[in-house]
């Protein structure tokens, strides 16, 4: 097998707090050289869990760094594609941003890449983003003033459960993966391991419980009638349990309103906003569950921890956990992240795409830190 005493080299794109990068990373064949979002505590995080090749900034206005890059990472905003919200699509700037991702892959022409977005991509606009969407990566040039003539990729598109990838949580996701049609390599099919026997809430929560200082656990942060109305509700249900006519009886908009887990099967989606009654909601105790344990759903480790610029007992600790929230519900799951991007990388080995030495890579870690526009380094052909 070709390549395997070193890694690839990867830029990531719309990182978050780096679920994505610490799945990819986790593969032991790819190491993230140069990452960039502008959501500044996402951006903190992600400095402090896995290194300073972070840059925070809006997308649209920098440069493509000159890095190495053999695998493009993005997970670009998919909340305009979301059929929970309104699916605008390609109406709104942040449903564009596919636009950038395309500029990348014509810049650096990594030999592949991994997008993730939500399966409502397909079906926004009437399907007319999906086709606009697909095309951009196909043919990136299209979308690009780069001026070095065509690149091609070859696409695969599957949605997956992230909880057949090994992930405690039920979490539909449209996976692209591309490969660089000179390859002469189709894109992988990504492999579901954990299909028919996935892990559960009570195999993540109950079987290692949390300490009471655990970083991100907070506790305590509910009203008494939420607390009481949770008490009418069993592991499993939501609001619907409640008696109609009760004085804690309230409606919902979707089944996620007061939803408790079931310890016996994965979590339902974990999201990063909502309103009252979104909060995702422990199987014994009557609260929302904390950050940290909507962490371990996802995936991060319980070393892995959240910045939020607050501290504990402070009067503003309790905007800690919006902040938390938002991290971990945008975030890419990193065990599926790490079953992805293993398929891409068997794929890309196959196809004699060769691997970076240690040094190479860590000197392009260290060139990310300057500027953007001012990192000279010759990318992979």
């Amino acid at each position: 097998m070709a390549g395997v005493l070193g890694r690839y080299a990867a830029v990531s794109l719309f990182s978050g707090c780096g679920g994505m990068d610490v799945g990819a990373e986790q593969t032991r064949r790819v190491k993230v050289v140069w990452a960039i979002d502008n959501e500044h505590w996402a951006v903190e995080t992600y400095r402090r869990n896995l290194g300073r090749h972070i840059v925070e900034g809006d997308i649209t206005q920098l440069p493509v760094p000159e890095v190495p890059c053999d695998i493009l990472l993005a997970g670009p905003p998919c909340q305009d594609y979301s059929t929970l919200w309104n699916h605008d699509g390609l109406k709104t700037a942040r449903g564009n941003l596919f636009r950038q991702v395309a500029r990348y892959l014509d810049v650096l022409r990594p030999a592949g890449f991994v997008l993730e977005n939500v399966p409502g991509l397909l079906s926004a606009n009437r399907g007319e983003a999906w086709k606009l969407v697909r095309h951009a990566l196909r043919a990136p040039s299209s979308y690009s003033d780069a001026g070095r003539g065509p690149v091609r990729y070859d696409l695969s598109a599957q949605v997956v459960d992230m909880a057949d990838l090994g992930v405690a949580q039920h979490r539909e996701r449209l996976i692209v993966v591309g490969v660089r049609r000179d390859l002469g390599a189709r894109p992988p099919i990504i492999p579901t391991p954990f299909a028919g026997s996935p892990l559960t809430v009570g195999d993540v929560l109950d079987r290692q419980p949390l300490r009471p200082d655990a970083p991100n656990h907070e506790t305590g942060m509910d009203t008494e009638d939420v607390v009481e109305r949770l008490k009418l509700i069993g592991p499993g249900q939501n609001y619907e349990a409640v008696p109609e006519g009760h004085p804690l009886a309230v409606r919902g908009l979707i089944s996620h309103v007061y939803r408790r887990l079931d310890p016996n099967k994965p979590a339902y989606t974990i999201i990063a906003g909502g309103g009252g009654g979104t909060h995702g909601y422990h199987h014994e105790e009557p609260r929302r569950l904390t950050n940290r344990e909507k962490a371990r759903l996802q995936g991060f480790r319980d070393d892995f921890i959240f910045e939020h610029g607050t501290r504990a007992g402070t009067r503003d600790a309790r905007s800690a956990y919006p902040r938390v929230r938002r991290q971990i519900g945008n975030a890419v799951p990193p065990p599926g992240a790490r079953v992805i991007v293993a398929a891409l990388a068997e794929t890309l080995a196959n196809a004699g795409v060769p691997t970076r030495s240690a040094s190479e890579l860590a000197a392009a870690r260290r060139a990310s830190r300057r500027p953007a526009g001012q990192v000279a380094m010759e990318p992979a052909q």
